[in-house]
């Protein structure tokens, strides 16, 4: 068989539950187009922007519920099982949202997103970079960003010109299309040699690689396994073994870094932002352009994280985006002190889309990669379950930071915070980075080691 024909079975596995993402990302990217339509009363209630920044904040606590359950299910049921599941949060969200009456219902509706969203941070990366070959592994490790970024465009494209309640129904068509596809994918090699079923471990290489003799791989993927698993995998071992600690601490950095360069933020406030800049657009037409410019990039990246590796690519990235940060700064900081700045309306979609391809390329993906490789079999999902808490943290404060601060100081504080962020992350990323291009996942975890 060909090379292709190995390989395209796991692009389709991989995509097909990238299909998950993107309903993840129609969530992540509601609060935007549907912001401004609250204020304009468009659900037939009040809500002010005291309530409307805790609609916003408010979902990443839904990682609380599903940070510890996924680590119940995933090692359990399996990782392909678990991301089924995860669908039915999705849609029952959007019946909540469609259907509110109150405010209280909104905040309801965006915790069980929330927790939908944070049991696929765990999950879905972990099914990614194990059905996958080391050579290919970065890009479909990258699928959740891909699809999560997809998602926001699109909640941007119709959700500014629909009403809410016709989004919602609109949006429950991408999480019962990934219900009718995923379910004929086959589940993690990885995790039937955990529970040392062999055979379908086998064949589920074999639909993986479409080819027949995989004993090979087999033989190899059997005795890292065994040898991860060898190890108990208490909740202790994250912070008690050095590679776990070092992994999780490595992450934990990473993710910090993520948050607090403004991403989760400016994908909440898009509009919001775009209405301070004086120009002939429209919030919604700026917030569109600064999204699609996000996934064309983070295609890109795809390509360029097994060409540059993870690590050069962090380094740059969060160095670049940082620049860029300072560069739309500074717009906003002339402009709130009532300077003309009519002529240089440019500035700040050209800084804010530099910003997204030099984040797309790095930042935007390496994050979600490295979740899914630099684990230990034995404590991958209970580490994850612990970051995925984390993550609930460092979004919702990255978030309400900006808020306060953009609502206290004005628009140019929350940018020079995030630009300060990612000067002293791209030091983080140059002294504890690793790099994971090309290696195994044992190979990784030995070289954690050393």
């Amino acid at each position: 068989m060909s090379e292709e024909n190995q390989q395209w079975p796991q692009f389709l596995a991989a995509t097909t539950s990238g299909i998950l993402a993107v309903g993840a990302g129609l969530h992540f990217g509601w609060p935007s187009p549907s912001i401004p339509k609250l204020l304009e009363k468009d659900l037939k209630f009040e809500v002010n922007s005291e309530e409307i920044s805790y609609v916003v904040m408010i979902a990443p606590f839904g990682y609380l519920l599903s940070g510890p359950f996924s680590v119940f299910i995933v090692d359990r049921i399996g990782r392909k099982s678990s991301l089924l599941l995860i669908a039915i949060p999705q849609i029952l969200a959007w019946l909540l949202i469609a259907y509110a009456d109150g405010v209280a219902i909104l905040y309801i509706a965006r915790i069980v997103a929330g927790a939908a969203e944070g049991a696929l941070f765990t999950v879905l990366p972990m099914y990614a970079c194990e059905i996958s070959e080391p050579k290919v592994r970065g890009s479909l490790g990258s699928i959740f960003t891909v699809g999560l970024i997809l998602g926001i465009l699109l909640i941007n494209c119709y959700g500014s010109f629909i009403p809410i309640a016709t989004t919602a129904f609109i949006s429950i068509s991408i999480p019962l299309l990934f219900l009718v596809t995923f379910v004929w994918m086959p589940e993690s090699p990885y995790f039937f040699l955990m529970k040392e079923n062999v055979e379908d471990a086998k064949r589920s290489l074999q639909a993986l690689r479409r080819i027949q003799n995989v004993e090979t791989e087999l033989t190899i993927l059997t005795s890292d396994v065994q040898r991860q698993i060898s190890e108990s995998g208490t909740l202790k071992e994250v912070f008690t073994i050095y590679t776990n600690r070092k992994a999780f601490l490595i992450l934990v950095g990473v993710r910090t870094l993520q948050q607090f360069s403004g991403y989760s933020a400016f994908s909440f406030y898009t509009q919001v932002i775009f209405k301070n800049v004086k120009d002939h657009l429209s919030p919604a037409a700026y917030s569109i352009i600064y999204n699609a410019s996000h996934l064309i990039f983070v295609c890109l990246g795809l390509f360029c994280v097994e060409k540059f590796g993870r690590r050069p690519l962090l380094i740059w990235s969060t160095a670049g985006s940082g620049l860029c940060l300072f560069v739309t700064a500074f717009y906003f900081y002339f402009l709130c002190n009532n300077y003309n700045m009519y002529s240089f309306s440019w500035i700040p979609i050209v800084a804010m889309v530099s910003y997204t391809i030099l984040f797309d390329i790095g930042l935007g993906i390496v994050p979600n990669l490295l979740t899914g490789e630099i684990f230990s079999a034995s404590v991958k999902a209970k580490a994850l379950g612990i970051l995925i808490i984390y993550c609930a943290l460092a979004t919702s404060a990255s978030s309400k930071l900006f808020q306060f601060l953009e609502e206290s100081f004005g628009m140019h504080v929350p940018f020079f915070v995030f630009a300060f962020c990612c000067v002293s992350g791209t030091l983080f990323c140059y002294y504890y980075v690793p790099e994971t291009k090309g290696q195994s996942l044992e190979e990784i975890q030995r070289n954690l080691k050393n």
